[in-house]
């Protein structure tokens, strides 16, 4: 689970002058290379926890970002807000991880904004929890235990063979992840309260392009409805489970 904080990763793959998947191939990014920061990140497992962390890496992140931004446009002649447009969808996928981040990192610069303040006060023992696998591994265990009684069920009411097996492949990934996602904020309210809750389900919305790509509208639809139903939770777990299935937008 830390890996959706750990977008900083992707910012240290960019600053080492890698090219980026297929379409920005052209761009060169050593411009934009910062030893220095990279050493950095990589002293605090990428993930800053105090407010002197954030103050030190800040202004170096937002200037590589930037950097980052007009290396691309530069080579593609588009910006940012064009390519995740794009009907391409991997170009897209880059162009909305791109500007997820950006704004990701600019409310966390920000001490007044309400994400760096939730940030601070429960990222330590969100860092403590994530990087522990237990927790993922056990919601991910069950999410699947749970989608295999699910999908029997559907059976059971006759639905024909083939047509379950084709609805199984498209949801049982995006299923299982969201199950996965909403059983670690169930771990995180437990454990850290209800603010790393709410702050974790912030994040799964900003970067709903890059977890939630292959659900489509019906399992969407399906995820929230038929198998929200199917858990059978008591109330205030089936508030912090609906809360992370509504996490992800409907296509427009």
């Amino acid at each position: 689970m830390d890996k959706i904080l750990k977008s900083f990763v992707l910012l240290c793959v960019l600053l080492q002058g890698s090219s980026v998947l297929g379409f920005f191939q052209t761009c060169d990014m050593k411009r934009c290379h910062a030893p220095t920061l990279r050493d950095q990140l990589e002293a605090i497992d990428y993930i800053p926890t105090t407010e002197e962390q954030l103050e030190s890496l800040c202004p170096p992140v937002l200037e590589a970002l930037r950097c980052v931004a007009e290396q691309i446009e530069d080579c593609t002649k588009q910006g940012l807000f064009e390519l995740a447009a794009s009907e391409n969808k991997t170009v897209a996928l880059m162009g909305n991880l791109l500007l997820s981040i950006g704004k990701f990192v600019i409310d966390i610069c920000d001490s007044n904004s309400e994400l760096h303040r939730n940030y601070i006060a429960s990222i330590t023992c969100f860092k403590d929890l994530a990087v522990e696998p237990e927790a993922t591994i056990k919601c991910h265990q069950e999410g699947n235990a749970v989608y295999a009684l699910y999908a029997k069920s559907l059976d059971l009411l006759g639905q024909d063979e083939s047509e379950a097996e084709e609805r199984q492949d498209s949801e049982h990934w995006c299923m299982v992840t969201a199950y996965t996602f909403a059983c670690f904020s169930a771990e995180l309210q437990d454990k850290c309260g209800d603010v790393a809750r709410t702050t974790f389900v912030d994040i799964l919305k900003r970067f709903q392009s890059l977890k939630w790509n292959d659900c489509s509208d019906i399992d969407v639809h399906n995820l929230r409805t038929k198998f929200l139903d199917f858990l059978e939770l008591e109330d205030d777990r089936r508030s912090i489970y609906s809360e992370v299935f509504n996490s992800r937008r409907r296509r427009k």
